[in-house]
């Protein structure tokens, strides 16, 4: 299991089309007329659903109502925005990220058991052993992710499915460059090591 494969798994689109999105959106939040907001949300709204999902493995629905609202927060807050162009998505995944451990919490509060997000993304030209391999790696993906301390899981989250690279991490969560590469990378032996392979069973 190289890097390249677990990417390929990780940065699937999870979500609805960009247009339901877009009508839902306007439904709650009279922004669609901002044309800077509008086109930031058609630059980062899928990256933010996945990120969103990665932290959280809930079901999709409630992806949807947590990155609607996630934009929903950062239209009320735009004005204190400091930040250049390019730290709008970082800016984006803070906001994602409070609004991910507000549910967690709740979810907690009503005896609630944490689940593993179980959406499979089925290529329609994929054989069936190919959508079988498919589905084991994504859950595989999913078992580990779940398993992890929750700064341990934003890494991944965000060099694999938000596309970041090692230096971004560092910065945005605040550490040395070389610890997050080092843990990444223990991360990957971990999963390497349980990776499912069209040969039957982990690598």
């Amino acid at each position: 299991m190289s890097e390249k494969q677990l990417g390929k798994v990780a940065r699937w689109q999870p979500i609805s089309s960009p247009l339901n999105w877009r009508k839902r959106l306007a439904r709650r939040q009279p922004y669609a007329d901002a044309p800077a907001f509008a086109q930031l949300y058609e630059e980062t709204h899928l990256i933010v659903a996945r990120y969103i999902l990665g932290l959280s493995g809930r079901p999709l629905v409630e992806i949807e109502d947590l990155t609607a609202t996630t934009y929903e927060r950062a239209w009320k807050a735009r004005k204190r925005f400091q930040g250049k162009a390019d730290a709008a998505l970082g800016w984006l995944l803070t906001i994602a990220r409070r609004l991910v451990i507000d549910a967690h919490r709740q979810q907690h509060r009503r005896g609630e058991a944490d689940t593993i997000n179980e959406m499979v993304l089925t290529d329609s030209q994929a054989s069936p052993e190919q959508q079988a391999i498919g589905h084991e790696q994504q859950q595989a993906l999913w078992q580990l992710l779940a398993e992890l301390p929750e700064q341990q899981r934003e890494m991944l989250v965000l060099r694999y499915m938000v596309g970041w690279q090692v230096k971004k991490i560092a910065t945005h969560l605040e550490l040395p460059p070389n610890t997050v590469s080092v843990t990444i990378r223990r991360l990957l032996a971990r999963l390497r090591r349980n990776w499912p392979t069209t040969e039957g069973g982990a690598e």
